[in-house]
């Protein structure tokens, strides 16, 4: 009884079923030139033959890139799930360039394949196919985080006060800052850095002395190391915008990417005669004013917010910001709505973009 119970146990032990290797990559074609581009969404499409498992569950795949076309090393690996095709974006990809040793600016080969996979059971296909690239003209070496430094900005010249860049994704940031008479650098590390930058026109460039800061002002700066690129504007007002009644309320630069309107009553009352008495017309949101007279509306991440937060409390997710160009946004919105804890009331009110991501909050006072 007790050999026939084990000869059971052996029969009935899991065991993963072989994978048979995908049939190969599909598109792009073997030796297929791709010129990156920088802008967002930008990517190529990658497809593939399928594979298998003979225990007949689903396979996953992974695209599979190399710097040599045999016996390469391997440099990337981009999971598809369960899918036979994938778009990997452009800069992606120039990071997986990158890694295999093409220099910004130049043409280079990559070669990818795929790999087929069931748990711990992998099969990876022979054929791989040539990409010739042409990279970003991008710095070699991206900073995960960069400072402003220097006696004409905001942290003056002590690295302990260096001001942070948000950063807003892959070798993207951005900063709300004032400038005064002086000089500064942009680096990755403010007590020993490795890598230091400047803006000239607008492009970002790389050097080791620092410039002259750009004439007093607040500003913002939005930099794309992928392609070199900067755009320095100059921010000349923000204002609180009572949407009922047009109203634009000025606000003061408190540093260091906050602006804030003390003092302020909130006056809620709705002014439309159609409505009924003690009613109150609560949307609002903030405009600011770039050098040139250009407006933006900093209003609620999506469009179409027209639901009231459920608390004054910052964290409020309710409360983060978002730019809006002219011809995205009108005298009724995207808006925010007040917190019925703050009509009708006397409050500071923050908006902060130097905060990941932006917002603004209330203060009762």
């Amino acid at each position: 009884m007790s050999a026939a119970l084990t000869a059971c146990t052996e029969d009935m032990a899991y065991k993963e079923g072989e994978v048979v290797a995908s049939g190969g990559p599909s598109v792009p074609k073997d030796s297929y030139y791709i010129e990156l581009q920088a802008g967002a969404g930008v990517a190529t499409s990658f497809s593939w033959l399928p594979g298998a498992c003979e225990d007949g569950y689903p396979v996953q795949y992974e695209v599979v890139f190399f710097d040599q076309p045999a016996n390469g090393r391997e440099v990337e690996r981009v999971d598809a799930g369960f899918k036979t095709s994938i778009n990997i974006s452009h800069k992606q990809l120039n990071s997986i360039a990158s890694e295999a040793g093409v220099e910004p600016n130049q043409v280079g080969s990559l070669y990818w394949t795929v790999n087929v996979s069931r748990g711990l059971t992998e099969a990876i296909s022979a054929q791989r196919y040539n990409l010739e690239v042409k990279r970003l003209l991008g710095f070699s070496y991206i900073p995960p985080t960069i400072y402003l430094v220097g006696s004409g900005t905001e942290g003056g010249s002590n690295a302990a006060d260096a001001v942070p860049f948000r950063t807003v994704g892959d070798g993207e940031y951005e900063i709300y800052t004032q400038f005064s008479a002086g000089e500064y650098l942009i680096v990755d590390d403010p007590q020993n850095p490795e890598h230091s930058y400047a803006i000239q026109g607008s492009q970002a460039i790389e050097t080791t002395a620092a410039v002259t800061a750009p004439s007093n002002g607040i500003y913002r700066i939005t930099l794309d190391f992928n392609v070199k690129a900067a755009i320095l504007e100059q921010v000349t007002s923000v204002n609180h915008w009572f949407c009922t009644k047009s109203e634009l309320t000025p606000m003061e630069y408190a540093g260091r990417g906050v602006w804030v309107l003390r003092d302020h009553y909130l006056d809620a009352n709705d002014y439309w005669v159609a409505v009924p008495p003690g009613s109150q017309d609560d949307r609002y949101h903030f405009r600011a004013t770039l050098a040139g007279n250009a407006l933006e509306c900093w209003g609620p991440v999506s469009s179409g917010e027209d639901g009231k937060p459920s608390s004054i409390d910052p964290a409020n997710e309710y409360f983060q910001l978002k730019p809006y160009t002219i011809g995205a946004f009108d005298q009724w919105g995207p808006k925010f709505k007040y917190h019925a804890s703050v009509c009708e009331k006397t409050v500071d009110i923050y908006v902060d973009m130097a905060a990941n991501p932006p917002t603004h909050r209330f203060v009762l006072k």
